[in-house]
């Protein structure tokens, strides 16, 4: 009887498993869709509530905006094919968790001529500071940055979730922001 029950338990909890990657593959290709097209409402809608916390929404939304199109320069994700790759799901205090990463390519376009090779040393400078172990390559003749990054995101179901997939960027250059939504032991046992 006991290995009847042991067999049923593994059955439900590897059905919830499967129809749960299922619904993370599906929403985190979502959440890639929003982010080329740019729609900054469903991207924040698949945003890990905690953050919001953290941050207002509307803040949040202001500041996508601004840093994908401003005086200074234009951001514009390259579409590709993403080849995403998906740990295993975790369950980590009272929540499920999944590390996803993948390739991601953006070109940044400067509205103003970058002519000047100390202003365009500056920029990389920044740029690798910001996206540590990218290959940027600057095209002098669209005055553009193309970037090519791997992207992270911790992918969370859980109570504040109400059971659905929601994302965090995994950015260590915001710290304090995933201090305040994934407890550090959390992060550790994730591998990040």
């Amino acid at each position: 009887m006991k290995l009847k029950i042991t067999f049923l338990t593994l059955f439900i909890v590897t059905g919830i498993f499967a129809q749960s990657i299922e619904d993370l593959k599906r929403d985190n290709e979502a959440l890639y869709e929003a982010t080329y097209n740019m729609s900054f409402d469903t991207m924040l809608d698949f945003t890990y509530p905690l953050v919001f916390r953290f941050v207002e929404r509307a803040d949040m939304y202001a500041a996508l905006d601004s840093s994908f199109d401003n005086d200074t320069y234009s951001i514009q994700y390259l579409y590709t094919t993403p080849h995403f790759s998906y740990s295993n799901i975790q369950m980590r205090e009272n929540g499920l968790y999944c590390v996803i990463s993948y390739e991601n390519s953006m070109v940044m376009t400067y509205k103003q001529p970058i002519n000047n090779e100390a202003t365009l040393k500056r920029i990389m400078e920044t740029l690798h500071k910001n996206f540590p172990n990218s290959t940027i390559r600057f095209s002098k003749e669209i005055n553009a940055f193309n970037i090519i990054k791997i992207d992270k995101l911790v992918a969370i179901s859980d109570d504040f979730t109400e059971g659905r997939w929601k994302f965090v960027s995994f950015d260590p250059n915001y710290k304090e922001l995933l201090d305040a939504v994934i407890t550090e032991k959390v992060r550790k046992q994730l591998g990040l």
